[in-house]
């Protein structure tokens, strides 16, 4: 594991002397970064946000995505998150690449670039569009897979499966004639209560022992203890989203998981693969929800400005981040105070001011330019989003 580390180190310090971002790597075990991220903690409008926590989100979605996944943090900066992922084994290391400053236009109104005027440290960040910034996780997925290529799988948490491996054989030694053991109900009562509460160290000597039992009442019949594995996986998804966890985003992952349990051919692999999941539901139980709701509107803020041009339909957009329509429409509610629609056209009319500074272009034209198909639509929304039409908004500014 620490030459891993070393080998993860390394890239992290050529990816940095080459772009000149900060890249880090995220020690999940430790609960730490190895090496000085942007920032360690950042206050937005709303709420104080920790970097480890946000990266941590980067790095389960990562996981969850390809191996690579492009975020926001909630003050709109850009980051890249590529996971170490070894077979066989829960994801330990993920490398953490930015922040990066990502447009496709030069706009002093983007939304990108609001709330980041008192952000020590920004004349540092490179500036990327999206393409560029495409090609660049492409390059530090393809140092990851190396790396983890290269890598055995490591032996994860094996203090805790000794333990579960000596109870396993505790309980294999048992007589037909001893006492029938009752199933520890009590104890998957608890388990869902330290999960949602955080707790992880206690959660895994509980599921140590509910794993122990299972195996007994199983008479070793694997697919019996896959069946009630999987059972055991409904009542933890269900205790992490009664500890505030997403329950969407948890859904969605206990739907993958139910189909990962197929893959799994001894009790070994599959009671380590359940502890690396412990631990990821009681990541999400910490609040999540404000950095994935900022991810998730700057994701459709940059679908938005590259294609307003045409028609935008709010299927499409949630279809662009992974979410049902009613979903993205609850959190753009949430977040921004107003409905996809009206999203959009502020965005529109957000663009046709900087277009009407040119007074060569016609009122017109700048309509179909931003997306209204109809001049005397544009020109109503306009003047409701700024007081004045068109025509007289580009009078006053010339």
């Amino acid at each position: 594991m620490g030459d891993l580390k070393e080998r993860c180190l390394h890239y992290c310090k050529h990816i940095a002397n080459i772009t000149g971002t900060t890249c880090v790597l995220l020690d999940i075990e430790a609960g730490d970064f190895s090496g000085q991220p942007f920032q360690h903690s950042c206050d937005t409008a709303q709420f104080c946000c920790t970097a480890y926590q946000t990266h941590l989100y980067g790095a389960y979605q990562a996981e969850r995505w390809d191996g690579k996944y492009i975020y926001h943090c909630p003050r709109g900066l850009t980051f890249i998150a590529t996971p170490i992922l070894l077979q066989g084994a829960a994801m330990n290391y993920c490398l953490v690449t930015g922040p990066i400053l990502m447009a496709n236009f030069d706009d002093p109104d983007d939304l990108w670039y609001g709330d980041l005027q008192t952000l020590d440290g920004l004349e540092s960040v490179p500036h990327m569009n999206t393409a560029q910034t495409r090609s660049f996780s492409e390059v530090i997925h393809a140092a990851a897979c190396y790396i983890a290529g290269s890598e055995p799988a490591p032996d994860v948490d094996s203090g805790h499966h000794a333990e579960l491996l000596q109870m396993m054989y505790e309980i294999s030694a048992r007589t037909p004639e001893d006492t029938p053991m009752p199933y520890p109900m009590e104890s998957e009562r608890q388990l869902q209560r330290l999960i949602r509460a955080g707790d992880k160290e206690g959660s895994q000597k509980l599921l140590n022992e509910l794993l122990g039992y299972i195996y007994f009442a199983s008479g070793a019949d694997f697919g019996v203890i896959k069946s009630r594995v999987h059972e055991l996986l409904v009542v933890m998804s269900r205790a992490t989203i009664e500890g505030g966890a997403d329950a969407d985003e948890i859904i969605f992952l206990s739907d993958n998981y139910v189909k990962e349990i197929q893959n799994f051919t001894n009790i070994e692999a599959l009671s380590r693969w359940l502890s690396a999941i412990v631990h990821k539901y009681i990541s999400c139980v910490f609040d999540f929800k404000h950095i994935k709701h900022r991810d998730i509107v700057y994701k459709v803020s940059e679908y938005v400005k590259t294609n307003f041009q045409g028609k935008l339909t709010l299927d499409e957009v949630a279809e662009h981040v992974y979410l049902s329509r009613s979903h993205l429409s609850r959190i753009l509610k949430e977040e921004l105070g107003c409905t996809f629609t009206e999203y959009v056209n502020r965005l529109r009319i957000d663009r046709s001011k900087i277009y009407l500074m040119d007074a060569r272009r016609s009122i017109a034209d700048i309509a179909v330019a931003v997306g209204f198909d109809d001049q005397s639509y544009f020109t109503r929304v306009f003047k409701k989003a700024t007081g004045v039409s068109p025509g007289k908004f580009r009078e006053q500014r010339l």
